[in-house]
């Protein structure tokens, strides 16, 4: 009896691996080829440094682009997002870098965040600071 399944089982192996494997890259496929994108442009609050001020383009939004299920992506309200840039603790001239935070609040109670990927381009702003008037000509 042990004999005949183990038989069953195992004869003609190659096909019912390359099967599976067949599967799985359908199911791949599949998965990713039914995601969709929704970008929306939303205003960013920057805090800026004490002490220097900005002397190249500070933007004043970024695009958010919300990606996943179709069904996912519209019950996201982008009313109770915001975006925020931290430029507070700058404390030398030249280039900085700082990252785009996403507050998303309470979103997790109305969209499976699992099936939802949020994130925004450019992912971290570029600017240039030098030192205010009065903190510059003391050097």
């Amino acid at each position: 009896m042990k004999n005949k399944f183990f038989q069953k089982v195992f004869y003609n192996w190659q096909i019912k691996v390359l099967s599976i494997l067949a599967a799985v890259f359908i199911f791949f496929v599949m998965t990713f080829s039914i995601q969709a994108k929704r970008v929306i442009t939303l205003p960013i609050n920057i805090s800026m440094p004490s002490g220097y001020e900005a002397t190249s383009n500070v933007p004043s939004q970024v695009d958010l682009v919300i990606q996943g299920r179709e069904d996912q992506i519209y019950m996201v309200n982008v009313d109770n997002i915001s975006l925020h840039v931290d430029f507070s603790t700058v404390d030398r001239e030249g280039v900085n870098y700082a990252t785009v935070q996403i507050d998303s609040k309470e979103l997790s109670k109305y969209v499976d965040l699992s099936a939802v990927s949020i994130y925004t381009v450019p992912s971290q702003i570029k600017v240039y600071f030098t030192k205010s008037g009065s903190e510059a000509g003391s050097k």
